[in-house]
């Protein structure tokens, strides 16, 4: 009996190593939790297009937006994991959405694999309309102490209408959260001076921040930011105080050990090309290399435990 369950184990490993070594036979799909024309969007797109002659095959993008990606997320979730249906993760996917939901149509801790990091730091940035007399983010929570409850600061709904509240809550200010819909409004709202203060993703409002429309004084980020050196993080004069999305090439749990490290190994091989580094740094992020599941699991855990002081300091209420 027990030679027979070895001789089973033995086929059943040999199936995999060949089923890994083959792969892919056919097309690849990512899916990606925004919208098309996004910057996760556009990312993901130049993962594939450079995936697709790395690997042989076509690999295409499937946008599924909306439901803070629940949607995607529980579409890979119950794919196959056979290496055809991999996933582009946010941060809500496997650390936030944890505790904004009282329940999620897919398990965080057992559904996904991590592949390989794309994205390092994706932060907020703070900025201001040049008629408010701060240039950093200690002065604007002077500012905001003098003017309690009279100040207001323009998110979107999502990590930083979040993070807004979580910034008042660490800070001792109490400056008015209005949230928009979607980032061109917010950043429209602020230069048009409908709102004093911004908190939103840095490639929303360079154009306007070169014009000299708004003026940026924090970032999110843990530490300095490569498009932004001369700009204090918020972290800096207040310990702790950081949010910075990561974007991970994640799989169902059970694809080959195989095709984790070859497309381990093509990730890592794309963030080297120096066309790749320039057009992240395009989008407001930066990256570094696809670093290994087990250093990416350690990232997710220590996300997580983020937002469990975030939910925590703010009384987030799950939905």
């Amino acid at each position: 009996m027990m030679l027979r369950m070895g001789i089973l184990c033995a086929a059943t490993l040999l199936a995999a190593a060949a089923s890994a070594q083959d792969w892919p036979v056919k097309p690849v799909r990512i899916v990606v939790s925004n919208s098309a024309g996004s910057s996760p969007d556009i990312v993901t797109r130049m993962v594939a297009e450079r995936l697709s002659k790395a690997l042989g095959q076509q690999v295409l993008v499937e946008n599924r937006a909306g439901g803070q990606g629940l949607i995607g997320a529980e579409m890979v979730a119950k794919a196959a994991p056979d290496g055809y249906t991999l996933f582009m993760a946010n941060q809500d996917i496997y650390a936030a959405n944890l505790y904004r939901f009282k329940s999620l149509p897919y398990d965080p801790n057992r559904d996904f694999i991590p592949i390989a990091n794309v994205i390092d730091s994706a932060p907020f940035v703070v900025a201001v309309h040049p008629e408010v007399p701060v240039t950093s983010y200690p002065e604007l929570v002077a500012y905001a102490k003098q003017r309690p409850g009279k100040l207001s600061v323009g998110v979107t709904v999502g990590a930083s209408d979040t993070l807004a509240r979580w910034m008042n809550v660490m800070a001792g200010t109490d400056m008015v959260i209005i949230p928009y819909k979607v980032n061109p409004e917010a950043a429209r709202g602020a230069v048009a001076g409908e709102i004093p203060v911004l908190l939103i993703s840095l490639p929303s409002i360079e154009s306007f921040v070169r014009a000299g429309k708004l003026r940026i004084i924090g970032v999110s980020s843990s530490k300095r930011f490569p498009q932004l050196p001369d700009t204090r993080t918020i972290a800096e004069d207040y310990p702790g105080l950081v949010i910075e999305g990561r974007f991970i090439l994640m799989g169902p749990t059970g694809i080959p050990g195989g095709v984790v490290e070859r497309l381990n190994r093509e990730v890592d091989r794309m963030l080297r090309e120096p066309e790749v580094v320039q057009r992240i740094r395009g989008f407001g992020f930066s990256s570094s290399n696809a670093m290994t599941p087990k250093t990416l699991n350690e990232g997710i855990v220590a996300a997580r435990e983020t937002w469990r002081r975030i939910a925590r300091d703010t009384k987030l209420q799950r939905e």
